[in-house]
């Protein structure tokens, strides 16, 4: 490409008006929702489960009399307004302890089950009667359930070899009762003799004295004292604290397999598969220069197979002491990906890319195909020691995926432990989608707090093109448009030759990721993530393309000409509605009436209310947002529009993709526009929440503040039209520029 300097552009504005909330009156189960054409024979299904069960408890495991049951709901009962909470509650010997499948798991105290039953056959209140009409079975949780409906000898088969027996990743049952958590720890204490055994570490750790003395003693410590972690023995500490846990087990035998999912003490068994990264393929090292000045940089964390080419050392910033080293260490495809964060745009200067260097530290983690590599656990626990060590880096490369595809209904654990990680550093985590062979995306592409990047081809222009054979596709578990953008994937890198696949594509896009950060006044991950898929060129979501691929010649931090970008931040609260209002630039009205193009990128923040434990029902909290125009007396949208109440729960969820955190609403109404009856847009936005048992709050009210961040673009009919200006001028005090001034110079 020519060496051209680019013009100077307007910045993203950053929009610091206080919104108006207005309180919501939530609605409540009332004789209305009661399906009263089922009602009756539900009473006698239901009643009949429950006696049945009363017969079978013997058979069955419990923990201090308690056991639990699966509860199925009819399809359109399926939205939380139907949770049946008032059913299942301690008065009758029964609650909730966390979503499953098509219903929800209850712990029922086996002593009251005849009672109980009574009451659904004859009695109960209003309440009562919309639950009963609306739970369609209730049986025992089953070990086929915890296996997921699939066979022990194919599982045992799927399970890494380990010199005890194989690794499986077990869920503990998540209990209520304080006696009955205490049992289920003297199960498991049982189990550990003779049936499951702590994993054992795999690795060597290679903590040379270099890591000492370049200052990083307490990161070598922490990494250190992995190696000697019971990790059965934390998570039964863990799991006595908050009734949750997860832990890795080796089991030497399919029959110990079976009898450690018919204690009851397991919600989910799986398998544990290898971490791998794409075959790298083979090439030398040429000649590659690197700019005389890189102090100053922002830095990538790159987690991969760790950098061994001398000609990319005077590129790092530092390194981690290494989880996988010497010759298990899959240092060719480091050395790659590497390459491609440095100076990606000069090795293939014939793709618009725009020239972006960046520093990096190294984090030896990822081992070869057929050598012993961390497992998920070790790995995240690894990754919080080394971020903890290095907090100025912000954004972290992981090309690497787990040899599993993501379930639809589920967050694997490897995805939600890195978003925990992701959330508790403050860092934008950018991971790849994955590769062929396999139907869809690799786990930890379901990871939520993580910008997941797909493949994408380039046309003979340079420009993105058409979807790449090589990477896999969305979407993501839980209602999650994954991936979230895609860049080129059959690129150039270090040894010259070309290389495919989605972590070279991962690679191109964390150094844009990275300067956009280090751009930002006010830095924050889920802000850098809505900006890069805001400026995405795609025309709403794709399952192979993600939102897009970020244009070059438009920086994520810069506005494009004839448009205007704010961006801001708010906390929200449940049972609210909440608005800013938007002083109508003249450039976007004609003749009295709205003309132009907009484009408005939300995303939500959803912690602390996701559960790993929940299934389909991974997120507690959604967020809806609209721009809205004044229309008459009211409000009509003009961008986003999510009618959920209107249409059945599994639609909302398929088609809207309601619980996705991601909001995403693009309209061109230049050609006829919009008749407007007033000065002002408005923004709407509010955030609705579910499950609220499963974190201990008995109603919305409880529900913390929740932090999402919004990006808004306008432009008009004329790109000529100064509509940036004017916008300025009209917020006056209510903006300011998002951007930090630089010294660093972008070319193409």
């Amino acid at each position: 490409m020519a060496d051209e300097r680019r013009p100077l552009l307007n910045p993203v504005l950053r929009f610091t008006k206080d919104p108006k909330p207005e309180s919501i009156t939530g609605r409540g189960k009332s004789l209305a929702g009661i399906k009263t054409a089922r009602l009756d024979g539900q009473r006698r299904k239901l009643s009949s489960d429950l006696m049945l069960m009363a017969r079978d408890q013997g058979r069955q495991p419990q923990f201090a009399d308690r056991a639990i049951v699966y509860a199925s709901m009819f399809e359109d009962s399926l939205a939380p307004t139907w949770t049946p909470t008032d059913l299942f509650q301690p008065a009758y010997g029964a609650r909730l302890v966390a979503p499953y499948a098509q219903g929800y798991l209850v712990e029922m105290d086996m002593r009251c089950v005849e009672r109980f039953a009574a009451l659904v056959s004859n009695f109960g209140t209003v309440r009562d009667q919309v639950d009963i009409s609306r739970v369609q079975s209730m049986r025992f949780f089953a070990p086929s359930d915890a296996l997921g409906d699939r066979a022990i000898d194919a599982i045992w088969e799927e399970a890494p070899r380990r010199p005890q027996g194989r690794a499986f990743f077990t869920s503990l049952m998540p209990l209520k009762d304080r006696n009955a958590v205490e049992h289920l720890l003297q199960t498991v204490a049982q189990l550990r003799d003779g049936t499951i055994l702590p994993p054992s570490r795999q690795l060597l750790l290679d903590l040379a004295s270099g890591a000492d003395a370049a200052g990083d003693a307490p990161l070598a410590r922490a990494v250190r004292a992995i190696s000697g972690t019971d990790r059965l023995g934390r998570a039964l500490r863990d799991y006595r604290l908050r009734q949750r846990a997860h832990t890795t087990v080796i089991v030497d035998s399919p029959e110990a397999l079976y009898r450690l999912a018919a204690s009851g003490a397991v919600m989910r068994l799986d398998p544990v598969l290898p971490i791998t990264v794409t075959d790298p393929g083979e090439g030398r090292e040429p000649d590659r220069p690197l700019p005389a000045n890189l102090s100053g940089l922002p830095i990538v964390g790159v987690v991969d197979g760790g950098l061994n080419a001398t000609s990319y050392l005077p590129a790092e910033a530092w390194r981690a002491p290494p989880l996988v080293s010497g010759a298990a260490a899959e240092v060719m495809h480091g050395n790659r990906v590497t390459s491609l964060v440095v100076q990606g745009h000069e090795w293939n200067n014939n793709l618009v890319l725009p020239e972006l260097h960046c520093r990096v530290g190294t984090v030896a983690a990822i081992a070869k195909r057929g050598f012993p590599g961390p497992d998920y656990e070790e790995l995240v626990e690894y990754l919080d020691a080394v971020m903890t060590a290095h907090p100025e880096t912000k954004v972290w490369n992981l090309s690497f995926n787990e040899d599993r595809v993501c379930d639809l209904d589920a967050v694997s654990p490897f995805g939600h432990a890195l978003a925990t990680l992701a959330r508790k550093h403050r860092v934008l985590l950018v991971n790849s989608i994955g590769n062929t062979p396999a139907a869809s995306a690799k786990r930890p592409a379901d990871c939520e707090a993580a910008l997941t990047v797909g493949g994408r081809m380039h046309g003979t222009d340079g420009q993105p093109g058409g979807l790449c054979p090589v990477s896999l596709t969305g979407p993501g578990p839980c209602g999650m448009l994954k991936p979230d953008t895609s860049h080129f994937s059959h690129v150039r890198a270090l040894g010259g030759a070309v290389i495919r696949g989605s972590s070279f594509a991962t690679a191109l896009m964390s150094p844009l990721a990275a300067h956009t950060m280090d751009r930002l006044r006010e830095p924050d991950p889920d802000l850098v993530r809505a900006l890069l898929i805001h400026n995405a060129d795609g025309d709403g979501f794709d399952t192979g393309r993600g939102f897009g691929t970020p244009d070059a010649t438009y920086l994520p931090w810069e506005c494009r000409p004839g448009t205007v970008t704010l961006q801001w931040k708010a906390s929200l609260r449940d049972r609210a509605s909440y608005y800013w209002e938007l002083p109508i630039p003249p450039a976007l009205l004609k003749a009295g009436r709205l003309r132009g193009r907009g484009k408005l990128t939300a995303i939500l923040n959803p912690h602390p209310m996701v559960d790993e434990f929940a299934g389909p029902n991974y997120f507690s909290a959604r967020l809806n947002t609209a721009v809205q125009y004044p229309k008459g007396d009211a409000y009509a949208n003009l961008l986003g529009s999510m009618d959920t109440d209107r249409v059945p729960e599994t639609i909302a969820r398929a088609v809207d993709h309601k619980w996705c955190t991601v909001r995403n609403h693009a309209k061109d109404f230049s050609a006829r526009g919009h008749q407007v009856d007033g000065p002002n847009l408005r923004i709407y936005a509010r955030i609705y929440t579910r499950d609220h048992y499963v974190y201990g709050f008995t109603s919305a009210d409880q529900v913390p503040p929740l932090e999402a961040v919004f990006v808004l673009s306008l432009s008009g009919i004329d790109e000529g039209g100064d509509i940036y200006n004017q916008l300025r001028d009209q917020l006056g005090s209510f903006v300011e520029t998002s951007v930090v001034e630089s010294d660093i110079d972008i070319q193409y």
